[in-house]
């Protein structure tokens, strides 16, 4: 294993208080400092490698006026080895702190003696970092779920056991030569292609191919170099403002959350990404019945992940006391080197009616005909509810792509990502439903035991659906790991992009499993930022004191009607300076960035992104026949900027590599979507000058949300009659209203008369009785 593929975990700051008590859990689990139990599994050679091995460390404490590179560079002290696991490590530590009035910490109350009264956890949202069911992905066994779940999982393969336990033999059969395949290619499998050459079609076409055979692609040059840079150091500056924030997470030290900040402002609505995004979006498999717009990018609010040696300029003050669960989920992130992945959109809400169940996305693999899944057809995901739980960072929009835009540069090692989207789908989802009638070897076993322990018989579908749904808890992302789905061999078929430039931008599909190393991944020098350049040239001395690693996470998400509805609630968080709303769960805006000096507004996107960039942040209204024109203007304008930035990665050889891979790809050609759907391909993924029906609706229905008062809208009844009945109706009440207002008239006018008439009557009387008197 290469140093670029372990991913070391560095325990974050814990409060001193719980220092004492770490090291008082440590002694009283081992008699020397803590030490872990490891499991193994097969190398690339054939022997066994560790698959999940724990160790207790020390972690070290830092300010709350933090100093990234301080942050990011802690390391854990080295420890000699001993017999315990990570669960009893962390089961001690849960043991031995006390219960003391910490944020976070259950905290008695006057009166919880009394019977049927629960003590509750007084705990500030906004210091939140994660539940205790997180602690469960760095050991060794899942976490049981409610009863409710089991129930759940009998309901899915009722009827279709035989045609499961089939189905789960064929997919360990392919995923055995995936991996193989996998290893031999390496990152050679991730296609790249020049943002010049997106509108060419004999270089767009073996890149397309490789993107959905591997679910991963990039696009060089996206954003102007220049640009990057200037964006890196407006950002620097604007972080250095005192503020209050969440601190990043105990695990994921380098991952913040800032959400606009201005290199994540201009990125979203530069008019290179959002076209760049279309293009992605233009690669699955949608019909003209599929409700959503992809030629319509609309922007996620994510975070920013941000690393800089010890000794850098670079610093964010007012960062909050890591609480309680922070201090446990580091010192088990650190106790353990067991091989995680995560795949974000949900998790329990994969297999949960009322979640991806609505659209029937995974319906064909729960029936056991996997090969059948289209992992490009966007129509399952469409109407799909992908955060049932409300939990903090858990997206409830809509992506097609998740994405990270470069800028800096990045070597290989920040990211690995497992290059299999169809197969790696089908078995986390099939996972939970199948038993082993044997378990893993021990420690160090052959590998005719370990080939023994994988084979499909010895795998049998669970008699009594248990509760258990490997790496899924609630409000989380679903975690993919060693211990429990040991045939994706993460080891191995885990993969690293190339080297990243500024400005290039990374996309892989949102089902897809992937690793983020939280420490320094790199062993020698930094990319340069524009503060640090122009100086001397070249490599290999150490890095300049203010080198800084920055990337955005830019996810691609399509205009759909549910998207619109977040949008609205994301333009009023950008307007207010308040997180992202899957952030900010309570909508109090606590870690607010209001009063930061710097922040953008509405007339800083309009500078970069023009009209399609107030219309990525639900700031200006969608227009069909404008949309065409509009998307050439932007990308003109900017056009012969980027002329003079293009990477020195020629197209040439980046299309010689598509048409390699592509041929590899035909080889194993596991990953093919249905002809039912891929033959049918929307034409507007090609082209921005046609709609459908389809599209038009979900353009207006969401003009109509995001700006109510410009565009009329008709909201029908239950149970509303059809149109001609109700036109006649209304046709007849309106006669009806005629013919009262007639009579009503008639009435006034016989009245009136009357009166007249009267009044003429008065008058002759008095006439006469004067008359007479005179006489």
């Amino acid at each position: 294993m290469s140093n670029v593929d372990v991913v070391q975990r560095t325990a974050a700051a814990l409060p001193s208080p719980f220092e004492s008590a770490m090291a008082a859990a440590a002694t009283a689990t081992a008699t020397a400092t803590a030490t872990a139990t490891t499991v193994t599994a097969p190398t690339n050679t054939g022997t066994p490698a560790s698959l999940v091995t724990m160790a207790a460390t020390k972690p070290t404490t830092i300010s709350s006026s933090t100093s990234l590179g301080t942050a990011t560079s802690a390391t854990a002290t080295t420890t000699t080895t001993a017999t315990a696991t990570t669960n009893n490590i962390t089961n001690n530590i849960l043991n031995t702190i006390p219960q003391i009035g910490v944020i976070g910490i259950k905290r008695t109350r006057n009166g919880d003696h009394k019977e049927g009264r629960i003590s509750k956890s007084r705990q500030r949202t906004f210091t939140k970092s994660m539940e205790p069911p997180v602690l469960s992905f760095y050991g060794t066994q899942p976490v049981p779920l409610p009863s409710r779940f089991g129930s759940l999982k009998k309901r899915l393969v009722a009827g279709h056991e035989s045609a499961l336990q089939a189905s789960w033999g064929r997919l360990l059969d392919a995923l055995r030569d995936e991996v193989k395949h996998i290893e031999k290619e390496g990152s050679g499998l991730i296609p790249s292609l020049d943002f010049t050459d997106i509108d060419d079609a004999a270089k767009v076409e073996p890149f397309g191919a490789q993107l959905k055979r591997y679910g991963i692609g990039v696009i060089r040059g996206v954003v102007p170099s220049a640009d990057a840079s200037r964006w890196v150091e407006e950002t620097k500056t604007y972080l250095e403002t005192k503020h209050e924030y969440k601190p990043p997470p105990a695990q994921d030290p380098t991952c913040f959350d800032f959400f606009w900040t201005p290199a994540q402002v201009r990125s979203r609505a530069h008019p290179h990404v959002l076209q760049a995004q279309r293009f992605a979006m233009s690669l699955w498999n949608t019909n003209n019945d599929d409700r959503l717009a992809t030629r319509f990018p609309i922007t996620y609010a994510d975070r920013i992940r941000i690393e800089s040696v010890s000794n850098g300029h670079l610093t964010v003050n007012g960062a909050a006391q890591p609480t309680h669960e922070d201090s446990l989920i580091a010192a088990a992130a650190a106790a353990s080197s067991a091989q995680i992945a995560q795949v974000d959109n949900g998790s329990l809400e994969r297999w949960e009616q009322d979640g991806y169940g609505r659209g029937g996305l995974y319906d064909a693999i729960f029936k056991g005909d996997w090969e059948s899944y289209d992992a490009w057809d966007p129509a399952g995901r469409i109407n799909a509810t992908s955060d049932l739980y409300n939990g903090a960072g858990a997206c409830s929009m809509m992506r097609l792509f998740q994405g990270i835009l470069a800028l800096t540069v990045v070597e290989p090692g920040m990211i690995r990502l497992l290059p299999s989207p169809k197969l790696s789908t089908a078995y986390f989802l099939l996972r939970p439903f199948f038993v082993p009638k044997e378990g893993p070897p021990e420690q160090g076993a052959g590998s005719a035991e370990w080939d023994a322990y994988l084979d499909a018989s010895n795998w049998t579908l669970e008699k009594e659906q248990s509760t258990v749904i490997h790496g899924a808890v609630p409000g989380h992302a679903q975690r993919v790991t060693a211990a429990w789905h040991p045939h994706l061999q993460l080891d191995k078929s885990l993969v690293t992009p190339p080297t990243l430039q500024a400005g290039d931008y990374i996309v892989w599909h949102p089902d897809q499993p992937y690793q983020f190393s939280n420490t320094n991944y790199r062993s020698s020098s930094r990319p340069q930022t524009s503060s640090s350049s122009g100086g001397g040239g070249g490599g290999g001395g150490p890095a300049p004191p203010d080198m800084t690693s920055m990337l955005v996470y830019t996810p691609a998400a399509p205009l759909t009607q549910t998207n619109a509805l977040f949008l609205a609630r994301q333009r009023k968080a950008f307007l207010r300076g308040h997180p992202g709303p899957d952030f900010d769960s309570t909508g109090t805006g606590l870690g607010s960035e209001a009063p930061h000096t710097g922040r953008l507004g509405e007339k800083d996107i309009r500078e970069v992104g023009g009209e399609e960039g107030l219309q990525a942040m639900g700031l200006a209204p969608w227009n069909l026949s404008a949309a065409s024109t509009s998307s050439s203007s932007s990308i003109r304008h900017h056009q012969h900027h980027h002329h003079h930035h293009k990477h020195a990665h020629s197209s040439s050889s980046s299309s010689s590599k598509g048409k390699k891979d592509a041929a590899s790809a035909d080889s194993m050609d596991v990953d093919a979507a249905p002809t039912s759907r891929s033959s049918s391909r929307d034409s507007r993924s090609s082209s921005t000058s046609s709609s459908t029906h389809a599209e038009a609706e979900v353009v207006r229905l969401a003009n109509i949300i995001l700006f109510p008062d410009r565009y009329d809208f008709y909201m029908p009844t239950r149970a509303s009659s059809p149109v001609p009945s109700s036109r006649d109706r209304s046709e007849k009440e309106r006669e009806r209203e005629r013919e009262r207002d007639r009579s009503n008239k008639e009435r006034e006018n016989r009245d009136r008369d009357k009166d007249r008439d009267k009044g003429r009557i008065e008058i002759n009387k008095s006439t006469k009785v004067s008359s007479s008197s005179s006489s």
